[in-house]
């Protein structure tokens, strides 16, 4: 019976001690992390300076405001806004009755003017006029040719003609209207010079534009469609009200219908400037300011490593970094933000 109890024991002692290293064994098992999987991507360098971001508004290359010379009462107008024109048509017409009244009046002045030179040429060579007399004779003709020139012409500008084939931007007046010398009455927009968005820049960014430079520009009517352009002018003196300094983009065939006002998204492309190296921004898992941390990977021992970046810019989907990263070939991208510290990784296929 004893010996039957001591044998019990010893299966019991065997079987705790078992079940012991077991769950030694297991503990040493779960305490193990798993290496994370990430992946990678390669760090380019280009010799492409940062874009220069800023907004700007559309109009006509040859934008300008058509008035009459003179004033009157506006009898017709031909067009509205919007309507496209061809050069020469007429736009719009005063009521000419003042206007023929001078017309005729200065020609009355004239013809006087002629019968009083003529009678004292006469009597001058009759020696009954003094040379004084003569030449105050020529002069009135002189004079009343002028008026009559100056009436003529002041009627041939009481038409508003298209200066060239183009569209109606804006009418400013309606029919009717007494309007004064040099009142605008519309403002046209020539359709043989195109389409040019000006934008301001600040002085550390127009340093860097040169003429011929390449843009890129995104309109809210056509959120979908990249327009390409360049810069065709770059001021010289800033804007005195805004103290930017104003930059003309032209547009490269719109082929849509694009009106003057429309805002744009404007990017600038410098011919010129300092190099950045570029990342995915899903690389970057902390940032402050221009400075940044991100996480490279050591090819040759299969480790992440957090280091520490210089932010130029954040892109669409890219990061311009301005240092840091010289010495490295690849970043973490997917699985970034779940590494805690330096170590292994292993490398997922794209």
């Amino acid at each position: 019976m004893k010996t039957n109890f001591l044998l019990g024991l010893g299966l019991i002692l065997i079987a705790t001690g078992f079940m012991g290293c077991n769950r030694d064994v297991g503990a040493e098992s779960n305490s193990a992390e798993p290496i994370p999987n990430v992946f990678v991507a390669p760090i380019e360098k280009r010799d492409q300076p940062l874009p220069i971001r800023t907004s700007g508004r559309l109009s006509s290359k040859a934008e300008v405001r058509l008035s009459f010379k003179i004033g009157g009462i506006i009898e017709r107008l031909y067009v509205d806004e919007g309507r496209s024109v061809r050069k020469g048509g007429i736009l719009a017409r005063l009521n000419l009755a003042e206007i023929d009244a001078q017309v005729v009046q200065a020609t009355s002045g004239l013809e006087k003017a002629q019968r009083d030179f003529n009678r004292v040429e006469g009597l001058f060579k009759d020696s009954v006029a003094t040379l004084e007399q003569f030449q105050d004779a020529q002069t009135g003709v002189d004079i009343a040719e002028a008026n009559v020139r100056i009436a003529e012409f002041n009627r041939k500008h009481a038409e508003i003609k298209a200066p060239s084939s183009g569209r109606i931007l804006r009418r400013m007046a309606e029919q009717d209207e007494l309007v004064s010398p040099g009142q605008p009455v519309f403002v046209f927009g020539s359709s043989q010079t195109g389409w040019v968005a000006r934008v301001g820049l600040a002085d550390r960014d127009i340093v860097k534009l040169a003429l011929g430079d390449s843009a890129k520009l995104v309109f809210d009517a056509y959120p979908e469609q990249v327009f390409n352009g360049w810069v065709t002018e770059v001021a010289d003196a800033a804007d005195p009200m805004s103290s930017t300094f104003e930059v003309e983009v032209a547009i490269e065939d719109p082929g849509s219908l694009l009106k003057s006002g429309f805002i744009a998204r404007v990017d600038l492309f410098p011919s010129s400037g300092d190099s950045y190296l570029y990342i995915p921004v899903e690389a970057l898992v902390e940032g402050n300011d221009r400075e940044g941390i991100v996480y490279v990977y050591d090819e040759d021992n299969h480790e992440a490593k957090k280091v520490a970046i210089q932010i130029g810019r954040l892109l669409d989907s890219e990061i311009a970094v301005a240092g840091g990263l010289e010495d490295y070939e690849h970043v973490v991208t997917d699985g970034a933000s779940f590494l805690q510290g330096d170590g292994p990784v292993h490398v997922m296929e794209q």
